[in-house]
Order: structure tokens, then sequence, then C-alpha cells
């Protein structure tokens, strides 16, 4: 008799959990996938088997291109502003095939930002390609958010490198191919292809080739 009822507890158990999954887990799957297909068609291009989690936030989708058998993490940020206090921009933002970003990544352009294929990211990287403004005095005397956004150059990540978690990638740099860049790293110059860089502000550890 004490086997029947907790079988019987076990059972029900399964079932009002089956429920659950069916009311609420379901209808998110449902909304995001809907979502996804609204969002895809907004995109300048964009591969086969892309996943991207949601929420998304993406700025300037016409300006970026992904590429075949991307993933993401939940809230990634891809920004690429045409235009910014009156000013014009011709950003682009291109992801190439393979690559896997994970939560809470931000990437930004008014200018160029390129990953290539077979790329991995760690959670809550940052890469930019611009700053608002230049350090110069008089902006400073200007609220940050209002200043005009300034780059110093593209930023290009290589093929096959893998950016560890909480990294800042900024303007006018260059990640060889086959690179690794350490946790919590701010990358402020070109790091050669086939190298460990690490630090604040970065620099090579170790040449793996």
């Amino acid at each position: 008799m004490e086997n029947y009822i907790e079988t019987s507890r076990k059972v029900s158990l399964f079932i009002y959990r089956s429920i659950v999954r069916c009311f609420i887990t379901t209808p998110m799957r449902w909304y995001s996938n809907l979502q996804w297909h609204i969002i895809k068609e907004q995109f300048k291009e964009i591969g086969s088997n892309v996943q991207i989690a949601f929420p998304f936030c993406g700025y300037g989708l016409e300006n970026i291109s992904i590429g075949d058998n991307f993933l993401s993490g939940e809230r990634l940020k891809l920004r690429a502003f045409g235009e910014w206090e009156g000013v014009k921009y011709t950003p682009q933002i291109k992801i190439g095939n393979n690559v896997n970003i994970q939560t809470d990544c931000h990437i930004s352009a008014i200018n160029s930002v390129i990953i290539e294929d077979n790329v991995l990211i760690a959670s809550f990287v940052y890469i930019s390609d611009h700053s608002h403004g230049t350090c110069d005095y008089f902006e400073s005397l200007i609220s940050p958010i209002k200043r005009r956004l300034y780059s110093k150059g593209a930023v290009c990540i290589g093929k096959n490198v893998w950016i560890g978690e909480k990294a800042t990638i900024l303007p006018g740099v260059t990640v060889g191919e086959g690179s690794i860049i350490g946790a919590n790293s701010v990358v402020t110059k070109n790091i050669p292809a086939y190298s460990i860089a690490c630090g604040t502000p970065a620099r090579v550890i170790k040449r793996l080739k």
C-alpha cells in the first residue's frame, strides 16, 4: 500500500511539472521564436543555424552581418550606430562562421568591428571601435552621453581567437589569429597571432608559435 501511494505521488508530481512546463516554458519559447523571425529580417546578412538568446538588444541591424552556426548567450548587445548627436556614421559589425558569444556581451561600432570564424568569447566582454569624445578639455565640460563619438580605428578579431571573461577590446586593435586574451584584460594595442596576452593593459606573456 505504501509503495502504491509513493508511486501515485511521483506520477502526480510528474504530471504537475509537465503542465507547468507546457503553460509557462513553451509560450516563452514561442515568443522568442516569433521575435527572432521578425528581427532576423532586419539584419544586413545572416547565415543558417543562427541562435541568439533573448532578451537581445540590437541597434542598426541593417549594418550587421552574421555567418553560419552563430550562438549567443542572453543579453547580447550588438550596436551599429548610423547616427549620434546629429553626426552620421557608416558602421559595420561583421561576424564570421561558428562564432560563440556567451552572456552579457556588448559589441559596438561606428566604424568597423570584424570577428572572424571560430571565435569564442566568454561572458561580460566589451568590444568597441569608438569612445565618447577625444579626451579634450572642452569636451570634458559636456556630459559624456552628449559628446561626439570618435573612432581610433577598426577592431578585428582573427580566426580561432579565444577571449576570456570580462575582457575589453578597445578601438583600433587587431587580435591576431589563434590568440588567447586572458580574463579581465584590457587590450589597448595589437596582439600578434598565436599569442597569449593578459593584464591591464594587456601584454603578450607567451607565444604559441
